[in-house]
C-alpha cells in the first residue's frame, strides 16, 4: 500500500484554512482565528437617499496568519417599494470603499411610480487578495493583514421614488401585501484560504 499523499494529493490551488458562515440572529461562531459574534437582524431596513450600513453585513475579521486570499459574501433579501427600487450598494473594508464590488438592484416596472412587486435575494461578495506587493484597499488588496479589519455593506435608494428596503418581504402567503412588515434574516459568510 502506497502513501496516503499518492492517494489523496494535496489540492493544486487555494486550501481551505477557516469559515465563518451564519444567519444573522446574534450568533457566535469559533474558528481558529477567534470567536466572531454575527449582527443580530430583527426587522427590515427601509433604505433613504443616505448611505447607511446594511444591518447583519458588518465583521471585524482578523483572518489566520498564512491567508492568502479571504472570500467575503453576504446574502440578503431586497425589496422594491417603490417604482423599481433603483438601489446602490458599496462594500467597504474599515473607511475604504472596495470599488469593484460596488453593485445596484432593481426590478421592472410597469405603469404607475407605485408598482412594487421586485422582490429577491442579492449577494454581495468579493476576494481580498492578502498577497499584493503593496496595499490598494480600494481594489481589495493587502501586502499584510494582521489586525481586525471591519467589512461591511452599505446601501442607498436612487431617490425618494424608487423605494426600497433590505432584509424585507411584501408578499407571504397570500394575494395582498402582507399587514405587517416580514423581515428575513441575511446569511453572513466569510472564508479564509491558504
Amino acid at each position: 500500500m502506497g502513501n496516503l499523499s499518492d492517494i489523496f494529493p494535496a489540492a493544486a490551488g487555494n486550501n481551505f484554512l477557516e469559515a465563518i458562515s451564519g444567519t444573522c440572529d446574534g450568533r457566535s461562531i469559533t474558528v481558529p482565528s477567534g470567536t466572531y459574534t454575527l449582527q443580530n437582524v430583527t426587522s427590515a431596513q427601509n433604505l433613504s437617499t443616505s448611505y447607511a450600513d446594511i444591518v447583519g453585513s458588518t465583521i471585524l475579521y482578523t483572518p489566520p496568519s498564512d491567508t492568502s486570499c479571504v472570500l467575503y459574501r453576504f446574502n440578503f433579501k431586497w425589496d422594491s417599494k417603490g417604482s423599481s427600487g433603483i438601489s446602490h450598494f458599496r462594500l467597504y473594508v474599515d473607511s475604504t470603499e472596495v470599488i469593484p464590488a460596488y453593485s445596484h438592484f432593481a426590478s421592472q416596472y410597469k405603469g404607475a411610480h407605485s408598482s412594487q412587486h421586485g422582490s429577491f435575494t442579492n449577494t454581495m461578495e468579493y476576494v481580498f487578495d492578502l498577497n499584493a506587493s503593496s496595499d490598494d484597499v480600494a481594489n481589495g488588496k493587502f501586502s499584510s493583514w494582521t489586525s481586525a479589519k471591519t467589512i461591511k455593506v452599505t446601501g442607498r435608494e436612487y431617490n425618494s421614488t424608487y423605494q426600497s428596503a433590505a432584509n424585507a418581504n411584501t408578499y407571504e402567503d397570500g394575494a395582498t401585501a402582507s399587514g405587517v412588515e416580514v423581515y428575513t434574516r441575511p446569511i453572513l459568510t466569510v472564508i479564509a484560504y491558504s
